[in-house]
């Protein structure tokens, strides 16, 4: 995996994933990847959101923490956008759902967690089933409304964090699909590991504050992850109330792969599909 420096020039511009150097004080030394997405619901789009997946390896668990909010273009309601089944434990972001062309980001998720097959082949088997539908509605969104695609779509990743254990370790898989200006799609693939060198982590979505405090000796350094996790959205939320909102729902996987849930937030009940 290449990893090359994103920048943001404004609050909802697309940037490729960024890796930095963060944590080093009470976490040690760590790695932190940065994804940015933008995230399109239907009727009307949603401009971002707000989700962050840490490997705590001091205590041997991972974090994940995303907020809730569905931006609509009359009304703003919650969703939740971590997934949990049987070893297999996603969180979303990007484009959501396409009703012309039929795409369902959850729909399909849900058959790559129920695909026979470790962590790793589950993220895989999303990519399978998930090309030709994404690039039909990247496709028509392209054909339709140019704008809207340019908004939205263009150099702005549709991705999923499959986290669990795999072999022993615990894991971070991350699967998604790009496109550029003209509509062709690329894929993406960024593995973390609980083991020395790995990145720690990976942000998606709304990412420009919290990059701001993630850095060497910053106040971040004194937290667990739990409560990092938890402000790191907050901070987002509250930096951009359009776009993310509470509640906020939160999650631990134990070493061995046992789901905690630290706060449902919208995740009590599953979203209408």
């Amino acid at each position: 995996m290449k990893r090359v420096v994103a920048t943001l020039a404004k609050r909802s511009a697309a940037a490729r994933p960024r890796t930095i150097r963060a944590f080093s004080a009470v976490m040690g030394p760590v790695v932190l990847v940065f994804l940015t997405v933008r995230t399109l619901f239907l009727p009307a789009p949603a401009n971002a959101t707000s989700v962050v997946a840490l490997i705590d390896n001091t205590n041997h668990r991972v974090v994940i923490a995303a907020d809730c909010r569905v931006n609509r273009q009359f009304a703003a309601r919650s969703e939740c956008k971590i997934m949990e089944g049987p070893g297999c434990t996603v969180a979303i972001a990007g484009l959501y759902r396409e009703t012309a062309s039929g795409f369902n980001l959850r729909k399909l998720v849900d058959a790559a967690c129920q695909y026979q097959g470790d962590l790793r082949e589950k993220a895989e088997a999303f990519l399978r089933f998930s090309k030709r539908p994404y690039e039909a509605a990247v496709r028509h969104i392209r054909d339709t409304d140019p704008g809207e695609f340019s908004r939205t779509i263009e150099h702005k990743p549709t991705e999923v964090i499959f986290a669990g254990v795999l072999k022993g370790h615990l894991a971070l898989f991350v699967r998604g699909f790009v496109s550029d200006a003209k509509g062709r799609i690329a894929t993406e693939r960024y593995e973390s590991w609980d083991t020395p060198n790995s990145s720690i982590g990976y942000f998606a979505g709304l990412n420009r504050h919290i990059r701001e405090q993630v850095k060497p000796r910053s106040q971040w350094e004194r937290l667990g992850y739990p409560e990092a996790a938890r402000q790191f959205v907050e901070m987002e939320i509250n930096a951009n109330p359009d776009l993310a909102g509470p509640p906020i729902s939160e999650l631990e996987i134990d070493e061995r792969g046992m789901v905690h849930w630290i706060s449902r937030g919208a995740c009590d009940t599953r979203g209408a599909d």
